[in-house]
């Protein structure tokens, strides 16, 4: 564990330094900055226009501002993220210095694991940022918190899986624009990966394709759920995609 969280670490501080996560944190914040703002207007338009009509409900700041901001968050993310895995493995195989990993005194689950935490961190930080918008709404509208905090607990789950991914990415090629272009591609297929269950005519297969689709698995978060067969899902497909990454990762010991 010592040696994972060693390369956390440096690769961490390596990532957080690096020009490309400026300009990815820079679009990232501005964007989400744009359509935060858009959903608030549209969400006080909606309740006015409800204020005026007796006997229409107000409109949920929830499903109207923080949902619509974690939608946008994660079409950002999910081309965010391979871009800043995109390095983890492929550019240590061009710069040479994948050979030294290979032959320190280090598994290659040290490896994967710590390239993913510090991907991962990352992530949570840009996710972090996206949280202090619904955080600053607290000072000047009243909701509740709790669909907030499941919400952003799904996402943060759903990326350590397109993290996991494009870890996996990196790992089959030297090239990072390559590592970049089969990540989203992969994350593309993960997120597809359940649309075709309801054109089956088989019960069976139907519920497979149900469970592993994104959008009923992240589904429940949003609406303030913790389901625990979400949460095995996730921390399954994140383990997967790691695995995956080991093994590609020690067969480079072999060649």
């Amino acid at each position: 564990m010592r040696a994972t969280f060693a390369i956390a670490k440096k690769d961490f501080k390596s990532l957080v330094t690096s020009p490309i996560f400026y300009v990815v944190a820079g679009l990232f914040t501005a964007l989400i900055s744009y359509f935060y703002m858009r959903a608030i207007f549209q969400f006080a338009n909606q309740a006015a226009y409800a204020g005026g009509m007796p006997g229409r409900p107000d409109p949920n700041i929830h499903l109207v501002v923080f949902a619509s901001l974690l939608n946008m968050v994660h079409i950002l993310l999910l081309f965010a993220i391979p871009v800043l895995s995109m390095r983890a493995l492929a550019e240590e195989k061009k710069v040479r210095t994948y050979d030294l990993l290979l032959t320190s005194p280090i598994t290659a689950l040290d490896i994967a694991a710590g390239k993913f935490l510090a991907v991962f961190g990352i992530v949570m930080l840009l996710l972090g940022f996206a949280f202090l918008y619904p955080l600053a709404t607290t000072l000047i509208a009243d909701f509740q918190m709790g669909p907030v905090y499941t919400s952003f607990l799904g996402m943060a789950l759903l990326v350590g899986v397109y993290v996991g991914i494009s870890l996996f990415a990196s790992s089959l090629t030297s090239s990072v624009f390559l590592a970049a272009f089969l990540g989203v591609v992969m994350i593309l297929g993960f997120m597809f990966l359940g649309q075709g269950g309801a054109s089956l005519d088989s019960p069976f297969w139907s519920a497979i394709f149900e469970h592993v689709s994104v959008d009923k698995q992240y589904g429940s978060f949003i609406l303030g759920s913790v389901e625990i067969s979400s949460i095995v899902f996730f921390l399954s497909s994140i383990v997967l995609f790691v695995f995956l990454s080991e093994r590609v990762i020690e067969s480079s010991r072999w060649r």
